[in-house]
């Protein structure tokens, strides 16, 4: 199963690509290369961008990355001055992302009890391979499938779905094209 319970993460003054110097604080090289893998998820948007769609600059980001079954997890989670509006990134890796995304998305029959509380996943058009919103207004996310890879994009705060959506499609659209 790998490192599924070993997470490493670390707290940057800033966006690691442009905002501040970005270094390794781990305790050992083979820590520091796994801080470096999950800061490539921080790499996927820049300060700008995140401003366009929030109004505002994050403070600050951090990485962190796991590894199970055969998938590699690497996420971000920006911090914004506003903490409602911060957002959170997580790339799924591995020959198993398919798998998992039919599962998760495609998979006939009864859903768990835990699920059938949650609206079912919906069908975003115009992202990746295959996108779907999951989850309520308040602790949904935006799902898509671009080859072997997942992208997950969630924003915090009181907005509808459709206000998150019109925030994260063109999130998503930059972070898929340096995926």
């Amino acid at each position: 199963m790998g490192n599924s319970g070993r997470q490493y993460g670390a707290w940057y003054p800033a966006h690691p690509l442009g905002d501040g110097p970005f270094a390794c604080r781990a305790r050992s090289a083979v820590d520091c290369a796994a801080v470096l893998l999950a800061a490539a998820a921080c790499a996927l948007l820049s300060s700008a961008e995140i401003s366009a769609v929030q109004g505002e600059k994050p403070v600050r980001s951090k990485a962190s990355s796991s590894d199970a079954d055969g998938l590699s997890v690497e996420r971000c989670f920006f911090e914004m001055p506003t903490f409602p509006k911060s957002i959170s990134l997580e790339v799924t890796r591995g020959t198993r992302v398919r798998e998992l995304w039919k599962r998760s998305f495609h998979q006939e029959g009864e859903r768990e009890e835990e699920e059938e509380e949650q609206p079912p996943p919906q069908r975003v058009r115009g992202l990746g391979e295959e996108a779907f919103w999951v989850g309520d207004p308040r602790l949904g996310g935006l799902y898509v499938l671009r080859k072997d890879a997942m992208l997950r994009l969630a924003v915090g705060g009181a907005e509808g779905m459709a206000d998150k959506l019109r925030k994260l499609k063109p999130l998503a659209r930059k972070a898929l094209s340096r995926l």
